[in-house]
């Protein structure tokens, strides 16, 4: 009987230990167990975010298109609104993003351009809206299609253009201003498109002369035009000032028949031309 009470002794004492034991280690355990579902869960939510559906995380706008972007490292909102010459904004509004300083290595990332337009990625970001047509034909007032510039670019390229044509520069650079004020992302009422003014028909004229395509509504193409412009008109006024200003803001053909009668125009771009020598 003692023998027998005593390994019931022993028994019961070896389940008390194993009770004690586990009412020890439980907590642990499930504070383990939790740190484990939330270090997946955290781990799932990055490595799931760039690999979220294009689809479903983007809407580019109604009527318009995606260009996708992979973010590679070093990459942020900021760089790539100026790469792709849009805005912080609107990059996170179309794919859908709350943290405008966190993207992620690998994110697809839509950049929003109108249907049909053709982007070119290279070493510049640039937008073809078919402005220029198969058969030369310029669209009026197609606002979209502007490209956008900074004044210190303009007057790079004024000053490039200006020696290719063997053209004054400050003669350039003031009907430039004169024109547009330096701007390219403008278009008069009477249809002149950016920084030089360019008419669609006077593009289509020049284009056909010189064999080319150039697209008015693009900066460099814009400048490029003028000053052939300006160096046709320079070469058939035998270089005299006052007939090549009138006649870029009256046509060639109107000096000609009727003389000079924009004077105001004449005098301004004279001025012009006295302050950026």
């Amino acid at each position: 009987m003692d023998s027998f009470r005593s390994g019931e002794s022993e028994h019961s004492y070896k389940q008390g230990l194993q009770k004690g034991i586990q009412l020890l280690y439980a907590p642990i355990f499930r504070q383990f167990s939790l740190l484990l579902c939330i270090v997946f869960f955290v781990l799932a939510s990055l490595f799931g975010a760039g690999k979220q559906s294009d689809a479903y995380a983007a809407y580019p706008g109604q009527g318009r298109t995606c260009v996708w972007h992979r973010v590679t490292y070093g990459d942020t909102l900021g760089n790539l609104a100026w790469s792709y010459r849009t805005s912080v904004n609107n990059l996170a509004g179309v794919n859908n993003i709350a943290n405008v300083n966190l993207i992620y290595v690998g994110q697809q990332l839509c950049i929003s351009i109108p249907q049909g337009a053709v982007a070119t990625i290279g070493r510049s970001f640039a937008v073809n809206y078919a402005t220029v047509r198969p058969n030369g034909a310029v669209s009026w007032y197609a606002y979209d299609a502007l490209g956008s510039s900074t004044q210190g670019q303009i007057l790079v390229l004024l000053r490039q253009a200006a020696a290719r044509y063997n053209l004054p520069a400050n003669l350039l650079l003031a009907i430039a201003w004169q024109e547009s004020g330096w701007r390219q992302h403008v278009i008069s009422h009477d249809g002149g498109i950016g920084v030089m003014q360019i008419m669609p028909y006077t593009a289509m004229g020049l284009n056909r002369q010189a064999g080319v395509t150039y697209n008015p509504y693009q900066l460099w193409d814009n400048i490029e035009l003028g000053a052939l412009y300006l160096h046709d008109l320079w070469v058939g006024f035998h270089g005299n000032l006052v007939k090549i200003i009138s006649a870029y803001n009256e046509g060639g053909v109107n000096v000609i028949r009727r003389g000079i009668f924009n004077w105001g125009y004449v005098n301004n771009v004279l001025g012009l031309m006295q302050r950026y020598r």
